[in-house]
């Protein structure tokens, strides 16, 4: 059965449910893990799920989280906002990675 997610907060935990349990962000043109201090090229990636969230209150308040796996076995979350604020430098790396599975609405519990 599947559970629209309500926040950005409740999808990361159900993403962190998922093993999703380190933070990526945008470095020098690659993603790195804080918690690792690992750099990852987009070859060493695969982009595992892709949710969208959208506030009811706000359009404007739209947001992307990302589910990525690494060849090494790290899973992580990246998050960037979703059209006219998007960061640049999150959708050159993005665009890069291979996807594996899209759902950008819900996630599966």
């Amino acid at each position: 059965m599947e559970k629209e997610m309500k926040t950005v907060p409740e999808l990361i935990q159900k993403l962190r449910e998922k093993h999703f349990i380190h933070d990526f962000c945008v470095k020098d043109h690659s993603l790195y893990c804080n918690e690792t201090s690992e750099t990852f090229s987009e070859e060493e990636l695969l982009i595992e799920r892709i949710y969208r969230y959208e506030g009811d209150s706000d359009p404007g308040d739209t947001t992307i989280v990302y589910g990525i796996t690494a060849k090494s076995g790290t899973q992580g979350v990246l998050i960037d906002a979703y059209g006219t604020y998007a960061d640049p430098k999150i959708a050159e790396v993005i665009k890069k990675i291979p996807v594996r599975e899209v759902d950008e609405n819900q996630v599966t519990s």
